[in-house]
């Protein structure tokens, strides 16, 4: 006998379950993937990146949201991104409020089973929405953190920003981020080698 096909979930089927727990999952055209969990690295970085960008954002009509709210790049793929921000009015995929549909700003931290998926089939996915401006991917390791962004010809833009001393730019929102902000408290730690952990920081770039 041949093996049994394995159900596969309809969005709205997907949609619920995912609703019902406190684990995130995302959705790949009729599967569920539970998201990997993260080191304490990852989610410093990504407090501190948050707060910083929340505090140069204050006085602008933009919002950081964390990693609690899905976004639809496909009819049949919801993924979480780390980090997103959103301008002016926030707009939702449907009537509920967690399936953000107008991202300015996506925020990855890149992990050495990620940043292949992170740089080329996740990013490919996330440049199909049309209110993404720039697409941030963070290393863990070391100082440097690449932001693609949207060129008036509808091209993608790299800029890498390397070294503790770096300023990022976010140009779509108009502010800069100090590099050791990022990074603080996860790669100041007694016996850390900064050489290393910059040399460990390259990662494949999108063909």
């Amino acid at each position: 006998m041949g093996a049994l096909a394995i159900p596969r979930l309809s969005v709205e089927e997907y949609l619920a379950l995912d609703r019902e727990t406190e684990a995130r999952a995302e959705y790949h055209d009729g599967e569920m993937f539970p998201a990997l969990a993260a080191t304490w690295q990852h989610g410093t970085i990504i407090i501190n990146l948050g707060g910083v960008l929340m505090s140069r954002l204050d006085e602008k009509p933009c919002t950081v949201v964390g990693a609690s709210s899905r976004v639809q790049v496909e009819p049949k793929r919801f993924v979480y991104p780390d980090l997103l921000v959103f301008c002016g009015k926030l707009q939702f995929n449907d009537g509920m409020t967690d399936t953000i549909a107008n991202p300015k700003v996506i925020i990855e931290v890149l992990s050495p089973s990620t940043a292949a998926y992170d740089y080329t089939t996740k990013f490919a996915w996330y440049r199909k929405l049309p209110s993404l401006e720039e697409y941030v991917l963070v290393e863990q390791s070391g100082y440097r953190i690449d932001v693609f962004r949207r060129g008036d010809g509808g091209q993608w833009i790299l800029t890498s920003f390397e070294g503790p001393d770096a300023v990022v730019r976010f140009e779509s929102l108009g502010v800069g981020v100090p590099m050791a902000d990022v990074y603080k408290k996860v790669l100041e730690l007694p016996g850390f080698d900064r050489q290393t952990a910059n040399q460990a920081a390259r990662t494949p770039t999108p063909s």
